[in-house]
Order: C-alpha cells, then structure tokens, then sequence
C-alpha cells in the first residue's frame, strides 16, 4: 500500500470500520497519527484499541490511501474542504463528546469563536418566536447551531445571524450548495455523496448539539426529532436550557430535568445570564 497523507488515512480507516466509527476516531487519537496504525505502529495503545486497530487495518485493500486522495481532492475542487479528528482546526467542542466523528466536510468556515456556540432545537409554533432570541445570541457573541433545512435554521438566516448548519446527507449532495452566508459554515459528517436517510439524519444529530457549548430547546413533543435531539444532547455531557413555557406544557422535559442538565429560563435575558455563565465562566475554570 503506498503511503498517503494523515488525512486520506483517516478516511481509509473510517470506510474499513464496521461499528460505530466513533471508535475508530478515538483509537486513532490515541495513536496520534492514523498512519502509523496503517504502518502496524501500535505503541501506547490499550489491548482493545490494538485489537480494534489490527481489525480495520487488516480491512484495508492496495489502493484504499489513493482512492481516499483523489476523494479528498475532488471535494475541495468542489468547494468543500476536510478536517479530522488529527487536525488541530478539528472543533474542540466536538472533540469532547464520546461519540465524535473521525471527519467532518466543511463549506465555509468554522473560527476559534465558535467554542461560544448554542444549538437551537425546536419545531412547530415555537420556531415562529425565535427571530428575537436568535437575535439576542448573536449580539452576545454567541454561533446558532441548526440543522440545514429545519425551521430553526429558516428562522436563524431570517434574524441576519452567521450560523453553523449540519447536514444529514453529504455535503456534495445538490441541496448542500446552501449559500453559507455571513461567513458561516455547512458541516456534514459523511461521505461526499451520501444521500439522506433514518440513519443519516440520527448520526447528524451527534455533530448539532456535539459542535455546541450548549443546547437551547424550544419545543417539541415526546419522541420527536427534538426531544431525541435534546436527550443525545444530555447523554453528550451537554447542558439543555428550556424555556418555562416548554416545561409546563411538556412531562417528558419535565421528567429530564429531574435527572439533572437541564435549566429552565424564564425569558431571553435569563437565557443569555444563564449561557455566558455556563460557557465563559465555568468551562474556563482551571482545576489545579
């Protein structure tokens, strides 16, 4: 097998996975480098992380790193561009959930500013009543963080914001050339040419509230695309602010925020106090 670029390596690895490729990430973290588990360099790593590595590896045909070249190489032709779990522009917010990708595709941009990003989940009504709360978190310096296509996002481009939209399909799919304006950025966790599917748009909900500091849920029913967004969210280590209204009228926030990792707010201004002090204070305290 010829030797190719970390990147086109990573991809390699990630298309010879058979699980969730999450592991695959971590494991190539682990061995800081995905060329070097390729080459059989396995030093530091844990009996299973040698185990899983020695798995994929063994997958891998001749031409895997080349074709995984040309792919990285017709995507930016395209106008997109990768980042990996082995690049230091990978977000740090998504490199401290469980279940990070070990790629991300990327049209427009992500900044260093973008630590300071709140995913806004949502449907019906209550999306209607956003423009304002959007508003206010961005004047605050804050990045929305939506799903391409959703009402949220609708409502995010409506109040003038840069934004973050992830995608559940590839990024070269046609209804991926979204303009991503205000220097803004589109992310897609997948193959170039991925079409949406159940499977997608589950796993796109990982890099939403995984590219996040924190989760704003403003409404949905029980089992809905949001509530499921909202407990992934929890299980990521992820805070979940809820409006008091949600909380009234909806038992199952009601049953989350017993378990903890959830704040119910009053109003925008609540919101904003209750975030800055999540994010600026205490995600910058320094444990000696």
């Amino acid at each position: 097998m010829s030797r190719g670029t970390e990147q086109a390596a990573v991809l390699a690895l990630a298309r010879a996975t058979t699980g969730p490729w999450h592991r695959t990430a971590r494991v190539i973290q682990a061995a800081h480098g995905a060329l070097r588990l390729i080459d059989g360099d396995l030093t530091g790593l844990s009996e299973d992380d040698r185990a899983h590595a020695a798995e994929i590896v063994s997958r891998l045909l001749p031409d895997d790193l080349a074709r995984a070249e040309d792919l990285i190489a017709a995507t930016r032709a395209d106008g997109a561009h990768l980042v990996t779990v082995l690049d230091e522009d990978y977000p740090g917010n998504l490199d401290f959930v469980h279940n990070l990708p070990p790629f991300l595709w990327i049209r427009g941009r992500l900044t260093d500013e973008d630590h300071r990003s709140v995913a806004i989940v949502g449907s019906g009504e209550a999306v209607g009543r956003l423009k304002h709360d959007v508003t206010a978190l961005t004047e605050a310096g804050f990045t929305p963080v939506a799903t391409l296509g959703s009402a949220v996002h609708d409502a995010v481009l409506a109040a003038g914001s840069r934004t973050i939209a992830t995608l559940a399909h590839g990024i070269t799919e046609p209804n991926a050339s979204a303009e991503t304006t205000r220097g803004g950025a589109l992310v897609s966790p997948f193959w170039p040419s991925a079409p949406k599917t159940e499977a997608t748009v589950a796993l796109s909900r990982i890099v939403t509230s995984g590219l996040a500091a924190a989760v704003y849920l403003v409404g949905g029913e029980e089992d809905s695309g949001p509530a499921l967004q909202a407990r992934l969210a929890l299980a990521q280590g992820r805070h979940l602010f809820v409006p008091h209204r949600l909380h009234q009228e909806q038992p199952w926030v009601r049953r989350a925020a017993c378990r903890g990792g959830v704040t119910v707010v009053r109003d925008i201004d609540d919101l904003l106090v209750q975030v800055v002090n999540l994010v600026d204070v205490t995600l910058n305290v320094k444990l000696f």
